[in-house]
């Protein structure tokens, strides 16, 4: 697109819920985008918050102002709480021709409106367009989460995490929408509290949307600070799978990559079960693991050549993968247990655990 181009209209938005901390970062980062002022909004949706958040906001907008001039900024409320409302006001309330939304965690990249509507532009086909996501932390601890959660034996073929090339994907994260798709694929599922995502890329693809992820753009999210919040995420996100597998219209959304950690604990369990009759089970049990921990032992090397960071990162990918397996089992199964509600929070936000 020229410079003297009109451009497209857009609008970004954040959902958030007791972010004090990180909200003026998420929004300063979509007002330095590299995008005519004049063509974009910024919505901000608040689930009453309880903290300074929307202050916070209202603070990185004003400095952002003093600076760079006016800039269009909406405040709106989502009395439910929950990300998928707050995403489904937004785009009702959207401007926009697009839409594209971050957590309140994230810090889009400052190219990533304008790559994302020019890829729009050239690709009739693709209704949604994002770009890699760089994983970091607050705190040297978190960095190994970071780096677990940031390789493809950690989270699969997600190629927003770790792909250097461009070109058609399953799904990306932080994307810039078609706002119309919505009309034709629905809106986010409320009934959802986890793996809302899932459930409407699934719903896209089904009514022929196709994503595009170009790696030029790398917007960033910050992780979990500690294994227990891991483990906390990783299991309600097994178990949102499953329920999400169920209550979908499409089962689209849900890959081999989301099975695999339930696949993996099932035969766990067979095989120690097993292996308490007959020796042939336990020796499948020990090639299991001796080929689970020399594929961890081979990505970790990727991220690292110390020793003792190697060993923890491949405890940490077997705490993840159980962790998402056992969710999806106890859902399956029936079992009850504290119920957790997803907020809207970050995906990474400390309040959803």
């Amino acid at each position: 697109m020229s410079q003297g181009q009109i451009q497209p209209f857009v609008t970004a938005m954040i959902v958030v819920r007791n972010e004090e901390r990180y909200i003026g970062a998420a929004v300063t980062s979509f007002l330095e985008q590299n995008y005519p002022k004049e063509s974009f909004e910024l919505l901000i949706i608040d689930g009453n918050s309880e903290d300074g958040t929307v202050q916070s906001a209202r603070h990185a907008v004003e400095i952002y102002e003093k600076e760079h001039g006016t800039v269009q900024v909406r405040y709106l409320k989502n009395p439910r709480r929950l990300l998928a409302s707050g995403w489904n006001i937004g785009i009702k309330a959207a401007k926009g021709e697009y839409v594209v939304r971050i957590d309140a965690h994230a810090q889009a990249d400052p190219d990533l409106i304008r790559r994302c509507v020019q890829i729009l532009n050239d690709k009739p086909d693709v209704v949604c367009a994002g770009g890699r996501i760089a994983t970091e932390t607050l705190t040297e601890k978190g960095k190994l989460i970071a780096d677990v959660l940031s390789s493809p034996f950690g989270v699969g073929n997600a190629r927003f995490r770790y792909s250097e090339e461009s070109g058609y994907v399953d799904t990306v994260a932080y994307g810039v929408y078609r706002k119309s798709i919505f009309e034709k694929a629905g809106y986010f599922n409320e009934e959802f509290m986890r793996n809302q995502d899932n459930d409407m890329h699934g719903r896209i693809k089904r009514c022929g949307g196709k994503f595009y992820l170009e790696t030029s753009v790398t917007s960033t999210y910050h992780a979990r600070e500690n294994v227990m919040g891991m483990m906390k995420q990783a299991f309600g996100n097994g178990k949102w799978g499953i329920i999400g597998w169920k209550k979908s219209e499409s089962r689209e959304g849900i890959s081999l990559r989301h099975m695999i950690p339930l696949f993996f604990v099932l035969a766990n369990f067979f095989l120690i079960a097993a292996g308490v009759l007959c020796e042939i089970f336990r020796w499948m049990l020990l090639a299991m693991y001796l080929l689970y921990f020399g594929a961890a032992i081979y990505f970790a090397l990727k991220k690292t050549k110390n020793i003792g960071r190697i060993l923890k990162m491949c405890g940490c990918y077997w705490i993840l993968h159980v962790s998402y397996g056992a969710g999806a089992l106890a859902e399956i199964f029936g079992i009850k247990g504290k119920e957790i509600r997803y907020e809207c929070d970050s995906v990474v936000g400390k309040k959803a655990n």
